[in-house]
């Protein structure tokens, strides 16, 4: 495996990790991987390690190449400086698609509370877009003022060109309030835009993937919500179609 921080920006202390698996060889079936873009949360005043690498981990065993964009954030956080961090890591992505065996038309970002929100700035205003967004209890309205006051709301950027969307939360979450989710969605409908949704009963703001390395042992969510990792590598195999025996992807099942 690949493994390297590359930095995007010294000044801002802008990073992408790389965690590029082997292709051929051993894995003779596979010729190219897809790829996920993680964006921890952290109220653009952090990038939380609960949301980056051990996000990521669960994708490399699914067999995805994987990546973790630690952004611009406190006072380098100004709007656009995040989205012009994630251009920036998306266009290095792509331009060394053949170098990385990637394919550079199967690459999504995978956002967490304000890094959901810069996930889904990703799927609906920039000019690198995602071929797919997993957004986890994302904020998309103008909610996003109580972290960054520049941040503009996405839920209403949502247009024809936006990438299919996987939106997972809880309903009780009292930090990120669901109508960031439900907003994104209905925006979504409207466009025509495919989309798959998991809005749990009960859980806390940032519960990242439910395991005990995350969570504290008297964290109170229903026992449905871990399954949002799996869903979603599957809902993925769904968008980006899976491996095969001649080396290529199946075809999606839907978009």
């Amino acid at each position: 495996m690949l493994s390297e921080t590359i930095i995007l920006n010294k000044e801002r202390n802008v990073t992408l990790t790389t965690y590029i698996q082997p292709v051929g060889g051993e894995f003779t079936y596979i010729n190219k991987r897809p790829a996920v873009i993680v964006i921890p949360g952290g109220g653009y005043q952090f990038c939380s390690d609960r949301e980056a690498e051990i996000v990521a981990f669960e994708y490399l065993r699914a067999g995805y190449h994987t990546f973790v964009l630690r952004y611009s954030i406190k006072k380098n956080a100004v709007w656009p400086n995040p989205l012009n961090d994630y251009e920036q890591a998306m266009e290095l992505i792509r331009s060394k698609a053949d170098e990385w065996q990637i394919y550079e038309d199967k690459i999504a970002v995978l956002g967490f509370s304000a890094g959901g929100h810069l996930a889904s700035a990703a799927a609906t205003m920039s000019k690198n877009r995602p071929n797919a967004a997993l957004l986890g209890y994302a904020v998309t309205t103008d909610d996003v003022h109580g972290c960054s006051p520049t941040a503009p709301s996405t839920w209403d950027k949502v247009d024809k060109d936006t990438c299919p969307c996987f939106i997972f939360a809880t309903r009780t979450d009292e930090v990120v309030p669901i109508a960031n989710s439900i907003k994104f969605m209905e925006a979504l409908d409207k466009a025509g835009i495919a989309f798959e949704s998991h809005i749990y009963g009960y859980g806390p703001h940032g519960f990242s993937t439910c395991k005990s390395a995350v969570q504290a042992p008297n964290s109170s969510f229903c026992n449905r919500v871990p399954h949002w990792v799996d869903d979603s590598i599957e809902w993925l195999k769904d968008i980006f179609g899976n491996f095969s025996t001649d080396g290529n992807m199946t075809k999606p099942k839907w978009i």
